[in-house]
């Protein structure tokens, strides 16, 4: 299945390399979860601040994917 993957500001850099920009596209197996998608590309879970799927937060990081899923991660932001 195939799923798109956005990462957003320090996280850009663990795109694969041909994704370019902030989003690549994924073949993955059936069954995959969120946390495979981090492992697979060597995202450490606790610089995965904010995660949705399709638009939607989702804090269960063991979700398993569908085919077409669109997913957004956003880093810690610190401010003042």
């Amino acid at each position: 299945m195939r799923v798109e993957l956005r990462l957003f500001a320090s996280l850009r850099r663990y795109l694969p390399a041909d994704g370019g920009g902030t989003k690549a596209m994924l073949d993955v197996p059936d069954g995959t979860r969120l946390v495979d998608v981090f492992e697979r590309l060597s995202i450490p879970p606790q610089l995965a601040q904010l995660v949705m799927v399709n638009g939607v937060h989702e804090p269960n990081r063991d979700r398993p994917l569908s085919d077409g899923d669109a997913i957004s991660i956003f880093p810690p932001v610190a401010g003042g």
